[in-house]
């Protein structure tokens, strides 16, 4: 290397941050803050309409242009001219969305603060034209119920601020992927309903719930599922996840939803879309006024799975609709009160579950999330003889009764309170089988799952080792034998999943920082070698060799002053003087490099102490966050074998059981004049705390010593307090 390719290389900055991939946890922190731009000025329906739909945009519209600039690449190099390579690159049938020229991000976001709205609503309706040949067209996904110009809801600081937010990142797949773009967006979709309270909360299901009712539900490849009120999509994903993770087809998985609220359909729709879900079919409307998946014939469409977490109690729910008769044929076990749709909802399932599917050997099975009062709701008929009085049965309990006569209730599961987003109403969950197995016919499982939950705020959660609480018993259908040998293989597979989601949040982890801390063994090698140099002028004169890494490119000019200083020493007195004035213009070179050189590298050590400082500071973060994930992973797991071993207790001793689950027949609950409320078949009675009447007098005299000491040190507190003001 010459002395000029030297200096050059020194000199050249080092790129300490260069552009990475973004982790899971970097976007959604990132997203947190594009909601928090818009949080109090816009009612909670619409102002997540106009984040999802930007978010949306921005994807597309990135995505659009990287496969735009990797095409015209490739036609380049292959030897066509640059304009028509980009003319060739934007084709249509190239790409899997169109971002029109006139609609593109940057050119939008320029526009004039006052424009600025109509300009995001002409792009918005750009795009869905140009995409309306899509197999799942774009119409309305953009604009439905969107309006940028909506100034007393959306001011136009507060839309400069969202545009220069999610300008600031770079969304194509290079930056981040599909998968994590997918479960960042649900991420959004749960912080809006987590911090928008019922209004908002009504329309996202937590996943754990979700994943609950996958696994309970088990749907398979060939399946047609549905959700009459699929809010943002999350229990068809969920189902889609049960498959794939079994390594089911999920392109032969048939997925139905139908939404009434317009911004919430059209999110679902994004959220299908950003997740790649090969078949599905949404309609927007009132599931019970209008249900939309009819038959040719216009009757209710049959489905496999049916998977559900409709509004709570729901007053207005279309009773006025359906007073007169149903013309499909859904209230055939009695008409719901008017003021309460839950059983609504209930017979809507019952009746659009095929019946026994010889093809899979299945009948259809529904899934939903009610509140508890389905189980207890309403009276039977009363007669004078019985109560002094006459009473006619109430519409809840007739319907009711009609699902346990009828065998439609395979599984209750009581829930821990407040799991629910903006809604504390005590739920459950209910599956329904059509046509339940010959050994479970007249049976129904019951599972008081209230016990076991993570408390938090808003909402209180259910980890792994919750769930397997639930998925033990019902998969053995309440047999203690079978529930024993299910134990060790449910605990081995929860805690697989959690290695394998530990394993792959740290090669996230890898992915982003790992090429960014490449450099830094290299330029730690490279300050100590620094570091090591003595740049004094005599040092570095002394130390100047042709193979000297640092100093080498100095050997020739030192060798030429060297030279002629040779022949100043061998000439006469006459020729020293001409000789001398030779020598001036080598040496000066040769100091002058020197300099240069010297000073080089001192800026070059500069520049790396810097990098390496940042690069160590990224390194600290990376060990972090890697040690937050084992942390977690660990406590999951800890948690796992807890459980799994209370589990084990628990199936060993029928009593204890019965706190937990109870098999219940057809002629206990008639018994119970069809009352479904668990505490009436499993034991859900605390018992208290026994405590030794010695150890109580003991505590006691503690509690009173310490409330004399509190009460001594506040009376202190306040007369210093007293003298102070004095």
């Amino acid at each position: 290397m010459n002395l000029t390719e030297l200096l050059t290389t020194l000199e050249a900055p080092i790129v300490v941050r260069p552009t990475r991939r973004m982790t899971q946890g970097e976007l959604e922190s990132y997203l947190d803050k594009a909601a928090d731009i818009l949080r109090g000025n816009a009612d909670h329906s619409e102002f997540r309409g106009y984040v999802f739909a930007l978010l949306f945009y921005k994807r597309i519209n990135d995505c659009y242009e990287e496969e735009v600039r990797t095409q015209a690449d490739t036609l380049i190099k292959a030897g066509v001219e640059q304009e028509q390579a980009l003319q060739l690159a934007r084709d249509p049938q190239n790409h899997h969305f169109i971002v029109p020229e006139a609609a593109d991000w940057a050119k939008v976001a320029r526009t004039a603060k006052g424009q600025l709205g109509q300009a995001l609503n002409d792009a918005m309706l750009a795009i869905e034209r140009a995409n309306a040949h899509r197999q799942n067209n774009f119409d309305g996904i953009l604009t439905g119920k969107i309006d940028f110009n909506k100034q007393n809801e959306l001011p136009r600081d507060k839309l400069v601020n969202l545009i220069n937010h999610f300008g600031s990142k770079q969304f194509d797949r290079a930056h981040v992927s599909d998968d994590l773009f997918g479960n960042a967006y649900e991420y959004l979709i749960r912080n809006f309903a987590s911090k928008a309270g019922k209004s908002s909360g009504e329309f996202y299901t937590p996943a754990e719930v979700g994943f609950l009712m996958s696994e309970m539900l088990e749907p398979k490849p060939g399946m047609s599922i549905c959700d009459w009120a699929s809010g943002s999509g999350g229990l068809l994903l969920q189902c889609l996840r049960y498959v794939k993770k079994r390594g089911g087809d999920v392109r032969q998985l048939f997925l139905h939803g139908q939404e009434s609220n317009v911004v919430t359909y059209n999110i679902s729709r994004i959220n299908m879309i950003l997740h790649g879900v090969p078949v599905w079919e949404h309609k927007q409307g009132d599931s019970l006024r209008d249900p939309r998946h009819l038959t040719s014939a216009n009757r209710l469409k049959t489905f496999d799975r049916i998977i559900m977490n409709p509004p709570f109690s729901l007053e207005d729910w279309g009773h006025d609709t359906v007073a007169s008769g149903d013309k499909f044929g859904r209230l055939s076990f009695g008409m719901p009160p008017a003021s309460n749709g839950d059983w609504a909802w209930l017979q809507q399932i019952a009746k659009s579950l095929k019946d026994f599917v010889p093809e899979n050997g299945e009948s259809g099975k529904g899934m939903v999330v009610m509140s508890q009062g389905v189980l207890f709701r309403g009276q039977p008929e009363q007669t004078e003889e019985e109560d002094g009085q006459n009473q006619k049965a109430d519409a809840e309990y007739v319907i009711r009764r009609g699902f346990v006569e009828a065998d439609l209730i395979e599984c209750i599961v009581v829930l821990p309170s407040k799991l629910f987003y903006g809604n504390g109403v005590p739920a459950c969950l209910l599956l329904l089988n059509k046509n339940k197995p010959e050994a479970r016919k007249g049976k129904t499982l019951m599972i008081w799952a209230s016990r076991h939950f993570q408390k938090a705020n808003p909402q209180n959660l259910l980890r792994p080792s919750d769930l397997m609480r639930i998925l033990v018993p019902w998969r053995a259908f309440g047999d203690l034998d079978r529930a024993k040998t299910l134990v060790d293989s449910h605990a081995a597979l929860l805690i697989r999943e959690v290695e394998q989601n530990r394993d792959q949040r740290l090669a996230d982890i890898e992915d982003v920082f790992g090429p960014v801390l490449a450099p830094l063994a290299r330029l730690v090698a490279e300050q100590a070698e620094l570091d090591a140099l003595d740049l004094k002028v005599a040092a570095v004169n002394d130390a100047i060799a042709p193979e000297h890494k640092w100093f080498g490119p100095l050997a020739t000019l030192k060798a030429e002053v060297e030279q002629v200083q040779v022949q100043i020493d061998a000439a006469g007195r006459g020729d020293k003087a001409a000789l001398k004035a030779k020598l001036a213009k080598p040496k000066k070179q040769f100091d002058d490099a020197r300099k240069l050189l010297i000073a080089a590298i001192k800026a070059h050590l500069k520049q790396l102490n810097k990098a390496i400082k940042e690069l160590n500071k990224l390194q600290e973060e990376r060990e972090s966050r890697e040690q937050e994930i084992r942390i977690a992973a660990e406590r999951e797991i800890a948690h796992l074998n807890e459980a799994a071993d209370d589990l084990r207790r628990i199936c060993n001793d029928p009593d204890e059981a019965r706190r937990y689950f109870a098999l219940v027949n057809k002629g206990e609950i008639e018994e119970n004049e069809f009352n479904l409320n668990l505490p009436r078949y499993v034991d859900t009675f605390e018992p208290e705390v026994v405590v030794p009447l010695s150890d109580a007098v003991r505590n006691l005299k503690a509690a009173e010593i310490s409330a004399a000491t509190a009460r001594a040190e506040l009376e202190r507190i306040f007369a210093h307090v007293g003298v102070v003001q004095g």
